[in-house]
């Protein structure tokens, strides 16, 4: 129940009943291979001139870079605490860093897939407005730093620097998962709603409009190369939003009904499990973005630790 815009007693304090041990060997074995596929997509996308200059890519490196960053830090926590039994080093620092990776770099992940979304939407049916420089800056480039700056700012505030006084349960995985400015007015509700549930709910809307768009223009419209082009671009848009929405969709109803009222009671177990869920969105975003993007699979090969294919010399014979 919220009271006075306060989160406190909003979320439940417990852990999955799933073996720690089962969760630990299956952390292990999708994170080697997830952190496998990050790097190489992200070195191809770079060296890649043409696959960097795509601005349908800019959105699947930057959720590609924070992935990363989550695999390095929140998950090797996460596996420390299910080998040990508990946080450690039990600090408030390691829980501070922990905090701002689990709840903030993941949130910045859904908001920066709510823009893409929308960004996607743009790309497939104004596709006009990024032939200019000008408007290009505007419409692309200028939202996603902007983006990127709110996020790093507000929970780098909210969670270091806010003077309120944190709690710290080290038997719990991410020390408890309740930062303090959670039961600050305004702040909690504002992170809870802004920066999770409105996210989610513009990728569900504009993974709806853009399928029901493109099946009205295909029925319609007679065009080869356009429903290609359009196909591609919406067939990675839905199954990237898919893989968000199964574990955000769950977690987001549940939170919005204890803000409507209902107790905290209601829908405990499937706010738990939602919550370890959200784990294996970045675990397995890298196997999606590989899955929709063709050009990159010629160029990955899964055999033993080599990385790319072999070099062809071609000969240029002159006339």
């Amino acid at each position: 129940m919220i009271t006075n815009g306060s989160l406190t007693g909003l979320f439940v304090e417990q852990e999955i009943s799933l073996p720690r041990q089962f969760r630990f060997w299956l952390f292990l074995i999708l994170l080697i291979p997830s952190f496998y596929c990050s790097c190489i997509l992200l070195f191809q996308l770079f060296i890649n001139k043409q696959s960097r200059s795509q601005l349908s890519n800019h959105i699947i490196i930057c959720l590609l870079i924070l992935g990363l960053i989550i695999e390095l830090i929140d998950i090797p926590f996460y596996l420390s605490f299910l080998q040990q039994g508990a946080v450690r080093p039990s600090t408030p620092a390691l829980c501070t860093v922990w905090w701002f990776v689990d709840t903030g770099i993941y949130n910045g992940c859904v908001i920066i897939m709510a823009w893409g979304s929308i960004h996607r939407y743009l790309l497939i049916f104004h596709d006009r407005l990024f032939l200019v420089a000008r408007k290009r800056f505007r419409y692309h480039t200028m939202p996603l730093i902007i983006l990127i700056l709110y996020i790093f700012i507000f929970y780098i505030v909210v969670i270091i620097f806010l003077p309120c006084s944190n709690k710290y349960n080290y038997n719990l995985p991410v020390c408890g998962e309740l930062p303090c400015y959670l039961g600050v007015p305004l702040l909690g509700v504002w992170d809870t709603v802004i920066n999770s549930i409105v996210p989610t709910a513009i990728i569900t809307i504009f993974s709806i409009l853009v399928l029901a768009r493109v099946y009205i223009q295909k029925r319609h419209v007679h065009q080869a190369n356009l429903w290609r082009r359009q196909r591609k671009m919406t067939v990675q848009l839905f199954y990237i939003c898919i893989l968000y929405l199964a574990a955000n969709v769950p977690l987001n109803l549940v939170t919005f009904g204890h803000i409507c009222g209902l107790p905290p009671s209601f829908g405990a177990v499937v706010q738990v499990y939602s919550n370890y869920l959200c784990y294996f969105v970045t675990l397995l975003f890298p196997f999606f973005c590989l899955s929709t993007l063709s050009e990159m699979v010629k160029k990955v090969q899964w055999k033993g630790l080599l990385l790319f294919q072999r070099s062809q010399r071609i000969t240029v014979i002159n006339p």
